[in-house]
Order: C-alpha cells, then sequence, then structure tokens
C-alpha cells in the first residue's frame, strides 16, 4: 500500500478540506458527530467496565463518522446507517484494534510506573492532595528526575500510541488492514508526514483556543466535527484508495496539492 508523503503546507489544507465537508451539509455533519460523542459518553457511564467498553468500541464509533464523510466526499445521501458501518463490517477487528489500544494504554502506564517508581506514586498522591497551585509545584520539584524521566517516557509512549492508533480504524474498514498491520501502517504514514501534521496540530488548537471563547461550550459543536472531518482528508491524501494510484486531475477528490 502506497503511503505518501507531504509537504508542511498539506496541514492547513486538511483543515480547510475538513470545514468543506462539513459545509456540504452542516446539519447532518455536526449532528452525527454529537451522536458518536454521545454513544462514547453512554458507554463510559457504564459501571465498573465503562472506560474498557468505550475505548473498544471507540474504532467502531470512528468508522462509523468516517462513513458519513465518505458519503459527503461522494455526493451520497446521509443516512443513519452510515453510523453504523463498523458493525456491519470488519466489526471483530475493529473491535481488536480497541482491544490493542488499552493494551498500549497499560503498557505505556506500566512503564511510567516501573520509571518513576515510589516517587512518582508520591507525587501522584501530592498533586491529588494538592489544592493551590505551589503545592502542585512543590510536589513536582521534590519528585527527582527518575519522576521527570518516567513522565518524559510515558508521554513519547503515549504520542507513538495515538500516531498508530488515528488512522488505523479508516485503514481496517476502507483497506481491509488487519488491526495491527493497520496500527503499523498509521504510525509510518504519521511519522512520513509529521510536518504536515505539526502544521495541522498548531492550526487546530489555535483555532481550539479560538472556539473556547465561546459560552457553553458551543464551540465544541464545531470543532469535534472539524476534528473528525480534517482527520477523514488526511487520511484520503496519505493513504489513497487503489484506483488513486494512476494519475489524476488536480482538481479531484482528495489529491489537490
Amino acid at each position: 500500500m502506497e503511503i505518501k508523503k507531504l509537504n508542511a503546507a498539506r496541514g492547513w489544507i486538511w483543515v480547510k478540506h475538513g470545514y468543506q465537508l462539513i459545509m456540504l451539509n452542516p446539519l447532518m455533519a455536526i449532528s452525527f458527530a454529537l451522536i458518536g460523542a454521545l454513544a462514547i459518553f453512554t458507554a463510559l457511564r457504564i459501571p465498573l467496565l465503562g472506560p474498557l467498553v468505550a475505548l473498544l468500541l471507540m474504532p467502531v464509533v470512528i468508522v462509523g463518522y468516517m462513513r458519513v464523510c465518505r458519503a459527503l466526499e461522494e455526493e451520497e445521501e446521509i443516512e443513519l446507517l452510515h453510523l453504523f458501518a463498523g458493525l456491519r463490517k470488519h466489526t471483530a477487528q475493529l473491535i481488536a484494534l480497541g482491544g490493542f489500544l488499552i493494551l498500549g494504554l497499560l503498557l505505556s502506564s506500566m512503564a511510567m510506573i516501573m520509571l518513576g517508581g515510589e516517587p512518582l506514586r508520591n507525587m501522584l498522591d501530592g498533586l491529588n492532595a494538592a489544592s493551590e497551585p505551589q503545592m502542585l509545584l512543590d510536589a513536582m520539584w521534590a519528585a527527582g528526575s527518575s519522576v521527570a524521566i518516567s513522565l518524559m517516557v510515558g508521554f513519547a509512549l503515549m504520542c507513538v500510541l495515538m500516531l498508530a492508533f488515528q488512522y488505523a480504524p479508516m485503514l481496517v474498514y476502507f483497506n481491509d488492514l488487519r488491526p495491527l498491520a493497520a496500527m503499523h501502517a498509521s504510525l509510518s504514514g504519521s511519522l512520513r508526514n509529521i510536518l504536515p501534521y505539526t502544521v495541522y496540530n498548531v492550526i487546530m488548537q489555535v483555532i481550539a483556543v479560538a472556539l473556547s471563547l465561546l459560552p457553553f461550550n458551543l464551540g465544541m459543536i464545531v470543532l469535534l466535527p472539524l476534528g473528525l472531518t480534517s482527520l477523514y482528508v488526511s487520511y484520503r491524501n496519505i493513504f489513497p484508495f487503489a484506483h488513486e494510484l494512476v494519475p489524476t486531475p488536480p482538481d479531484a477528490p482528495g489529491t489537490e496539492a
């Protein structure tokens, strides 16, 4: 499977084209994003096993919205059934992908605990008990260098896991890859395009700060679908479908430079 390497400016194009996808059908794009978020929130409310169920179902929910994005791109009629696409194709592989996500989070946490040891646990206890910023600073200062190393390692592992997961649901659903192969391709595609990805993240964070100024968290109504649609656009750019491996006009869907 071809993985394209794109220039840094493509990060802005992902955001722009994500917005353009939303504007093809704003009501549906925003409503379906909120329905997906509600599904994850509902799973989190399940007693004891809520977080595990939410993580297992997350790839299924993401694929559902990516199918909506595909319908918007192809100018298909959007149906509620699109949100359940992950329950109709490759369901077991998508849930397995959620299992690998849980395993990755556990391994990252274990690595942090092993490296941080008792000082890390003491710092976490101090953070839980702290009520003032100065108390937080004192707890982190007293923790020592081993805690700083463990936090950096944990952060690095979480970043790698995030990059390996972000495109994996689409690669399983649209490209028929197995979960581990999809995670490997997602990580490779993300690292190969680290420059546009960095530009994209900076732009999205600026947009998030601007939208946070809106009252009653109304900015999330725009930020959530924009994040999902722009993620779909970046996936389509980095991992072209098989029929797009032949030369296509510059204005063809998903091919703009």
